[in-house]
């Protein structure tokens, strides 16, 4: 019994049925004979008149998956004697010829990317679901309808099924499997004439062949072919499992069975009916020979169809066998067309030969059938030699891993149309599409290409592949190409030459580890790889540089490394004038224990800076993070605490909050209460804090302290006046320009930074009621005492304010349990230490294609290629395959309960499903170098959309992990 629903125009149900409350229900699926058109599929319902569906627009027919339905489009339906009768056709393919694709121009892109590109471009809601093709397309979808792009790919090798999925009372997913093709091979076996197998319509003596003589690749010559593949030194025997006889020498296959009754009568006895098979691809004569018997099996008897009642309705595409015992035959053959009743439960397939049209004719492909041309156009000496000559397919096995090398003529390099070798193509394995990695040599030079392997098929895939040359024919090499080696006496001449009269010029010259200039004369006799080279220059040695040298004044313009004595390397400008000054310099006395230099001028360091010894300085100024074990400026020791640090100091706060932390009031706290910590306040100090901005924030957040004057008691919480018409607020922000602070002047943030400035230079002054530093304030214990000293000594009211001091107990009883998260949104690493990152996020040239690119993950090694890959954070497998895109190959994404997605791409295994829900840590694959990559690595990147829809969705993995 099924489901069927009806619904509305809005593709709503309206109201739902089972099969057995219909009088009539019957589906038809038909797979067309003409591959470029989709299934045939109509659905024809009746039953009792039903007010509440007489308009509905759409019927869905329940298939075998739960909630997966197939969606019908009612085009005819009429009331006839208290009966709703109505015709329907599938809805698919009705509702994607009004999806248009503007411009889609795939070029050796996987069926995955390019249905899900012209998906993207039409507009649709429909989503690939099943994707099995592992071909590639190369074709133009300009202005067409997406009925007629799946027409196309459909002719490339593709065929496609249409579903639904209904949850509740709508459509929650439309969905295009797209699949080598329909159903499955079976075991199941027929008897020719056999009850249970009907035949409907037999077709005899339609372009019968009883032999086929088998021709694999080779090259065509006048009239006739010359020097083509042949099976003849295969034998096959019935006896060893062979589906036929065929003795060596012989160069046909016979059925004899099907020439016994379908051959040409010759004097008493049936001859074969002969012709000639071509198949091109085909370079192994064991190969060639299976070919030419899978057309033989299929050519030598008569189209026949025929229906049962046997198999389900799932059957659709199914692959049988047929055999015919009196005749010793069998042959495989698809079940191409099923008619379900619902109502009755009966299911009627038709397999064998689609005979619905009105003339059915068999054509063998590339099929010479007059065989005796081959006889009378016998080949001449000259064109046997002209055949060995420009023989485009010598395949010669090039070392024990298989490679091969490939003669290309023009004609097949598509340059010209001669004969003539143009190119020659080495591969690592026996076929193009078992290979890689090929090297091209041709009149260009030499160059490098590569692949997926099976990604190129034929020799015009490898001559369009892009590529890079390494070697031209002038003698130019590309220098990405040297990978590693030994240089000895290398001569750099002409970069750096100047003549100065009497046959005397200047050369760059590396050699032994040196690289200096030489002024030389003109001379052949000096061998570069000789120790005392130097003796055949007959010149003199003008010194180590690096820049460009002048030979007036024998003076390097620019930076030089200079050998000056008691250094090990310095680093000099040149005014230009014969002198120069340090910038650089590495004391003699500098040891691998004890490592040293010293850097001369002003600098500038653009990020933050740890510094693990003391650090001592004249002057200084930090704008941004400094860390340093003790802080010496003009000779005093500064507390680095906030005293010294002009920018205030990081803020201890990393953006996270407890699960118990929810209302926006304890989140503006819970960072004043974290940053406190994080500066090294006692919590109990930090508590003091979050008292007296309760006492300034919550009671009047615009209270001024009276006649114009500055709010003192600001601290991290209160504005005077939000409109910065106040002369408190100005004041405060000319405080933080003086302090360095550069965040937004109304965060918390920037107001934390400035209350840790500005309490040690200048606002806290200890009075003897509450006589403690502000260092010694951030380390008290007892709350009442530690708010009480922040009222006195920093805000200095006119009057006390005792109920800061029960305030700040409350928020010390409610945060002092609270752990502070660690790290931002709490993620780890995905893989083990020591992490190498190999490629940072951000604009790059592409190792892959050497084009400018938007890379939107950090590359990840630690020196094992098979590293365990590891979910950076709790959350739920929402990608798990191969089918997401092209680039990324093996493809995980989680997503987390905080609305971020991680993507882990080039997996060499995946371990986890989608919907499966992961823990931090726990194991989800292993790396390794699926996809367009250079070596194994893991591309590992951080996403606020599933399939992020600009470069603007990508996140920085740095911003949530210290790598």
């Amino acid at each position: 019994m099924s489901n069927i629903l009806f619904l509305d125009k809005m593709q709503q149900v309206i109201k739902s049925y089972d099969s057995d409350e219909f009088i009539e229900c019957v589906q038809t699926k038909e797979i067309t004979t003409n591959a470029s058109e989709l299934m045939n599929d109509i659905l024809s319902v009746s039953l009792p008149f039903d007010e509440t569906i007489k308009d509905a627009s759409y019927i869905a027919v329940n298939d075998t998956k739960e909630q997966e339905f197939s969606l019908y489009r009612i085009l005819t339906a009429k009331d006839e004697d208290n009966l709703l009768s109505s015709e329907a056709i599938n809805f698919a393919v009705d509702e994607l010829d009004n999806f248009i694709i503007k411009d889609i121009r795939p070029k050796n892109r996987s069926f995955s990317y390019v249905i899900n590109q012209l998906l993207s471009d039409s507009g649709c809601d429909w989503v690939l679901g099943i994707c099995e093709p592992i071909k590639t397309v190369s074709s133009t979808f300009y202005y067409t309808s997406m009925r007629e792009a799946l027409k196309a790919l459909q002719e490339l090798g593709a065929e496609f099924t249409f579903s639904i999925e209904i949850t509740g009372n709508k459509i929650t997913k439309k969905i295009i499997n797209c699949y080598n093709q329909i159903g499955k091979i079976t075991n199941k076996r027929f008897e020719y004439g056999e009850e249970v197998l009907k035949i409907v319509h037999q077709q005899d003596r339609t372009n019968i062949v009883t032999a086929l003589i088998g021709r694999g690749k080779g090259e065509e010559v006048g009239d006739g072919y010359g020097r083509r593949l042949e099976f003849s030194d295969v034998e096959w025997k019935k006896s060893n499992g062979k589906p036929l006889d065929k003795p060596k020498g012989q160069n046909w296959i016979e059925y004899p069975e099907m020439t016994k009754e379908y051959g040409i009568p010759s004097n008493g006895k049936m001859l074969p009916r002969k012709t000639v098979v071509v198949f091109d691809d085909v370079e192994d004569a064991s190969e060639l020979l299976q070919k030419t018997y899978d057309q033989l099996a299929y050519y030598c008897r008569p189209l026949v169809q025929f229906s049962t009642e046997i198999l389900g309705s799932d059957s659709i595409g199914n692959t049988v066998s047929i055999h015919r015992g009196e005749r010793n035959y069998h042959y495989q053959t698809r079940v191409f067309k099923v008619v379900t009743d619902y109502v009755n439960g009966r299911v009627q397939a038709s397999l064998g030969d689609n005979l619905s049209g009105n003339s059915i004719l068999r054509h063998l492909s590339q099929v010479q059938s007059n065989i005796s041309d081959l006889d009378s156009n016998k080949m001449t000496w000259y064109d046997s030699t002209e055949i060995g000559k420009y023989q485009d397919d010598i395949m010669r096995g090039a070392g024990a891993n298989g490679g091969s090398i490939y003669m290309v003529n023009g004609i097949e390099a598509g340059v010209s149309q001669s004969r003539e070798t143009y190119e020659q193509v080495f591969m690592d394995g026996p076929k193009i599409q078992d290979s890689q990695y090929f090297m091209i040599q041709n009149n260009v030079g030499i160059s490098f290409k590569q692949c997926k392997k099976g990604q190129w098929t034929t020799i015009q895939d490898v001559h369009n592949g892009k590529n890079t040359t390494a070697w031209t024919l002038d003698g130019t090499f590309n220098a990405a190409f040297i990978s590693a080696g030994i240089l000895a006496g290398v001569l750099i001449q002409g970069a750096v030459v100047k003549s100065i009269g009497n046959n005397s010029f200047f050369q760059s010259v590396l050699s032994h580890g040196a690289f200096s200039i030489e002024q030389y004369k003109e001379t052949n006799n000096v061998d570069y790889t000789k120790p005392d080279w130097q003796k055949d220059v007959h010149g003199g040695k003008v010194g180590e540089f690096i820049g460009t040298y002048d030979g007036n004044t024998r003076k390097a313009n620019g930076s030089a490394l200079i050998n000056y004595p008691g250094y090990i390397l310095s680093i000099n400008q040149d005014n230009g004038k014969g002198s120069s000054t340090p910038v650089f310099q590495i004391p003699s006395n500098s040891t691998f224990d004890n490592p040293m230099y010293k850097l001369f001028g002003k600098g500038t360091i653009y990020d933050d800076l740890e510094i693990k010894g003391n650090l001592t300085a004249n002057s200084l100024k930090v704008t941004g993070r400094l860390e340093t074990k003790e802080l010496y400026v003009n000779g005093v020791k500064i507390d680095t605490n906030g005293g010294g640090n002009s920018g205030g100091g990081d803020t201890g706060w990393n953006g996270q909050y407890p699960p118990e932390v929810t209302s926006d009031r304890d989140k503006r706290y819970w960072q004043i209460w974290a940053m406190a910590v994080g500066a090294g306040f006692s919590k109990q100090a930090a508590a003091a804090l979050l008292g007296n901005a309760q006492g300034e924030s919550d009671a009047n957040p615009t209270a001024d302290e009276g006649g114009g004057r500055p709010g003192f008691g600001y601290g991290v919480w209160q504005w005077t006046d939000s409109s910065g018409a106040s002369s408190g607020r100005v004041y405060m922000i000319n405080l933080m320009t003086r302090a360095g602070v550069t965040d937004n002047p109304d965060t918390i943030t920037a107001q934390f930074k400035l209350l840790m400035w500005h309490a040690p230079n200048g606002q806290w002054i200890a009075k003897s009621s509450y006589p403690y530093s502000w260092t010694q304030f951030m380390t008290l214990t007892d709350i009442n005492t530690a708010t009480q000293a922040f009222v006195a000594n920093f805000e200095r009211p006119l009057n006390g304010h005792p109920e800061r001091s029960t305030w700040a107990q409350e928020w010390y009883n409610k945060f002092v349990n609270l752990e502070i998260p660690s790290g931002s949104g709490g993620y780890i690493a995905p893989i083990s230490s020591p992490i190498t990152v190999t490629s940072e996020m951000g604009w790059r040239t592409s190792p892959i294609t050497g084009a400018q690119e938007f890379h939107n993950a950090m590359d990840l090694v630690n020196g094992n290629p098979t590293t365990p890959i590891l979910a950076s954070g709790d959350g739920q497998v929402v990608q798990a395959g191969s089918n997401y895109y092209d680039w990324y190959g093996n493809y995980t994404v989680i997503k987390h309960a905080d609305g971020l997605y991680t993507g882990y791409a080039h997996q060499s295994r995946i371990d986890v499903s989608v919907g499966q829900n992961v823990k931090k840590g726990q194991q989800i694959g292993l790396m390794g170098a699926t996809g367009p990559v250079t070596g194994p690595h893991l591309h590992f990147q951080f996403m606020d959309q599933y399939w992020p829809s600009s470069n603007a969705h990508f996140k920085n993995p740095r911003d949530y992990i210290n790598f």
